[in-house]
């Protein structure tokens, strides 16, 4: 049973952790960019998702990591 609090701790966790990767990859990528016009504002969407794809590539590999210890 403590096995299955562990899990969901953890669970609950890796959600935290996506978000905190999704929002700061945005204002981090807001701030580079700086979108002013529509065709800006197009980059700033697809740089946005290249940069959260790599926070959440670094996440998985540091996770896996940890849990196979």
């Amino acid at each position: 049973m403590s096995n299955s609090n562990k899990d969901n701790t953890f669970i609950v966790i890796l959600w935290i952790i996506t978000i905190t990767i999704s929002i700061l990859s945005g204002v981090i990528t807001w701030n580079w960019i700086e979108p002013e016009s529509f065709l800006g504002a197009i980059g700033f969407i697809i740089a946005w998702g290249v940069c959260s794809k790599i926070g959440h590539f670094i996440a998985m590999a540091i996770v896996a990591l940890v849990s196979s210890k």
